[in-house]
């Protein structure tokens, strides 16, 4: 049985790209939200195809040093699990990541406007 679009880690166009070098094309903060949202859907319980493996093991290639999945999930859960903002510490990225969110809600939007036209 094939799987929804929706029910795959990445869309199996892009998952091909990635794999022929698109990676290489994203910045490092892109790739490694790419990651977190990987890592964090395999959390839950999803198994990767054979394809999507291969993305996750070349994102975590590129990412290297700079990516501590442990540490991301650390202050995740204390994010969760504090009673108040008292008591939590702030959620601090690397620097990668600035900007990141305005080009994530231009791309979503542009993706919006294709599916809607």
């Amino acid at each position: 049985m094939a799987l929804d679009r929706e029910d795959r880690l990445f869309a199996p166009d892009k998952t091909a790209w990635m794999l022929a070098g698109g990676l290489e094309s994203l910045q490092a903060g892109e790739r490694q939200l790419l990651l977190v949202m990987a890592e964090t859907k395999m959390q839950e319980g999803y198994r990767p195809s054979g394809e999507e493996k291969a993305v996750i093991q070349r994102l975590r290639d590129l990412a290297g040093d700079a990516y501590d999945p442990r540490d991301i999930h650390r202050k995740v859960r204390t994010l969760v699990k504090s009673r108040s903002r008292d008591e939590t510490t702030p959620l601090k990225l690397p620097p990668v990541f600035d900007g990141l969110l305005s080009r994530f809600r231009a791309l979503t939007s542009e993706h919006e406007s294709d599916l809607k036209g």
